[in-house]
């Protein structure tokens, strides 16, 4: 018997070794495609220049003892902290900034493992992960880190283990015996602490935030005896008081605002985001239905993996969002045989809890904002397929010994089970790969800014003139910030006086460049104004360097007016 049970936990461990290690081949595999993208660098040009010596910017001018603590109104600087070891290894570029968010991502891996081992056991643990490991949408988000999505399920799932442990500890997680030994305290302020954490790195955390709200008010509600208002008292403080701690970044910065200005950034951005359109991307969050409509499609396409375009051809696994739509009646159904339906059920609420949240946004409606809902879809596929190979090895166990080899033979069979998504799954990534290898990525994905950061650098043009967006991050983070483009587009749809005003007053100097984006990958295309204003003032716009991306097509282009 012990032999057996030896065997099982063995082949969980390397269940789990084998999942990191595909997941790390996969995205490590040719991490410098697609090219360096421009929110990829957003919270590392700060960290940059507190390397050497300086002072970043701060957010409205607030910061802590001249440290950043907000890149954006809903986005902390976290992101730009956790790379600074990355970038102190590998040095400042694009291997620092995308290491740093794989490195989290395969932490998302454990911590994902470790909490599905103690709800479900070994086997669904390991298809879990290995399920995410495969997964396209995980790999290639993680692989850029925008959004800071991978740091986002650490605080996640982390919480998840934390409370996991403790329940299983002590039975009830609402009344643990707390006054008996400091662990419990230590575990609720810790889980606490992450979800603060979490509402730093992203306002968009909040939506797991109501996740673990629904998940307690139903587990303390579905609880025999059901725990007193006094017992509940104790550890949601100790988890509340952690929160606050986690939290304290964001909290300072809008008490900060609240104290100089009367208004605090954040709650004003959510305020006006509910009665008016997103400010950047136009979003409208009084569109319930249609906003709806697109979060289920975001959904879809995050789970399918279809979202890579910039690639250079987007591909999809056809077998994972119906698998998943199929894998909820027959692991609800399968639930109630194992008396597990309370914690299925909480999974699924879960992912239709996130999908609603997505459809009110301060931002933008994507499939990146998906990202938090992991593991969630993958540990609904793993449970429903594990119980069904379970209800057929039920029949043949006849001793203990034979419930140890039917559960490995359980994972043998349910990996079978499972393996055309896991072999679809390997195949898009695989393509992904392939077409990369060919294209370097399209237009602003491309790896056409390697060599525009190379020429600007090579050529000692220190401070080039950025007229559109998606073109001075990247640089400065490329060259260590050697080469410092300044942006002077303004964030309108047109140009405007200001614009003018700038161009005007920098073709004076016959000495500067200007960088473009091809009019096909512009932004806020200015080219056109920017060269009636210099044959305005009697100079002529030339071309002097065009970085293309493979397909010939021209990307950044550098311009003089003489």
């Amino acid at each position: 018997m012990n032999r057996f049970k030896h065997i099982a936990t063995i082949a969980a461990w390397a269940g789990l070794l084998l999942s990191l290690l595909l997941f790390l081949a996969i995205s490590l595999y040719q991490l410098y495609l697609p090219g360096f993208y421009y929110d990829e660098a957003l919270d590392l040009v700060p960290m940059l220049q507190l390397m050497h010596g300086e002072s970043p910017e701060l957010l409205r001018g607030i910061g802590i003892g001249g440290y950043p603590i907000m890149l954006l109104d809903y986005m902390g600087s976290w992101g730009g902290y956790a790379t600074l070891p990355f970038m102190w290894l590998f040095g400042p570029g694009v291997v620092a900034a995308r290491a740093q968010s794989i490195f989290f991502s395969a932490v998302t891996i454990v911590l994902a493992w470790l909490w599905v081992r103690r709800w479900f056991g070994d086997g669904v643990a390991t298809l879990t992960a290995l399920l995410l490991a495969v997964n396209p949408s995980f790999i290639w988000f993680s692989r850029q880190g925008i959004s800071v999505s991978s740091t986002m399920t650490m605080c996640s799932l982390g919480a998840m283990v934390l409370l996991a442990k403790l329940a299983k500890d002590n039975k009830n997680l609402i009344s643990p015996p707390l006054t008996l030994h400091p662990l419990p305290f230590i575990l609720l302020f810790a889980a606490g602490f992450l979800l603060g954490l979490g509402l730093w790195v992203k306002l968009l955390f909040f939506r797991w935030c109501v996740v673990m709200a629904v998940w307690l008010m139903g587990y303390w509600l579905t609880t025999r005896p059901k725990p007193s208002i006094k017992q509940l008292t104790q550890p949601l403080t100790l988890l509340s008081l952690g929160l606050l701690v986690g939290a304290a970044p964001l909290i300072y910065y809008n008490l900060a605002g609240w104290l100089r200005d009367g208004n605090a950034p954040t709650l004003m951005l959510l305020l006006n985001s509910l009665n008016n359109p997103t400010q950047q991307f136009g979003v409208d969050n009084r569109n319930v239905w249609g906003n709806l409509l697109k979060s289920w499609d975001d959904v879809r396409v995050f789970i399918d993996g279809s979202y890579f375009w910039y690639n250079g051809t987007p591909f999809s696994n056809i077998y994972a969002f119906p698998a998943l739509l199929l894998a909820v009646p027959i692991g609800g159904a399968l639930a109630l045989w194992q008396k597990q339906a309370r914690k299925f059920w909480a999974l699924v609420a879960g992912i239709l809890i996130l999908m609603f949240l997505g459809a009110f946004t301060v931002s933008g409606l994507w499939s990146t904002h998906q990202f938090i809902m992991l593991p969630l879809p993958q540990m609904i596929l793993a449970y429903a397929t594990f119980t069904i190979c379970d209800l057929r090895f039920a029949f043949l166990r006849q001793a203990s010994n034979t419930s140890v080899k039917s559960k490995i033979a359980n994972l043998a069979l349910a990996t079978l089970l499972l393996s055309p998504i896991i072999a679809t799954d390997l195949w898009v990534n695989s393509q992904h790969h392939r077409v990369l290898s060919e294209t370097g990525g399209t237009g602003r994905f491309s790896d056409a800014i390697y060599k525009l950061a190379e020429h600007l650098d090579q050529q000692k043009i220190s401070q080039p003139i950025a007229l559109d967006w998606g073109i001075e991050k990247q640089v400065r983070v490329l060259t260590a910030d050697r080469v410092r483009p300044l942006e002077v587009f303004g964030y309108s749809a047109q140009a405007d006086d200001g614009f003018r005003a700038r161009a005007r007053e920098l073709l004076q100097d016959p000495t500067r460049r200007y960088i473009v984006l091809w009019d096909r990958f512009a932004v806020y295309n200015r080219r056109l104004e920017f060269t009636q204003l210099a044959q305005a003032m009697g100079k002529q716009v030339s071309e002097t360097f065009i970085a293309h991306e493979r397909s010939g097509l021209p990307v950044y282009v550098i311009l003089k007016a003489e």
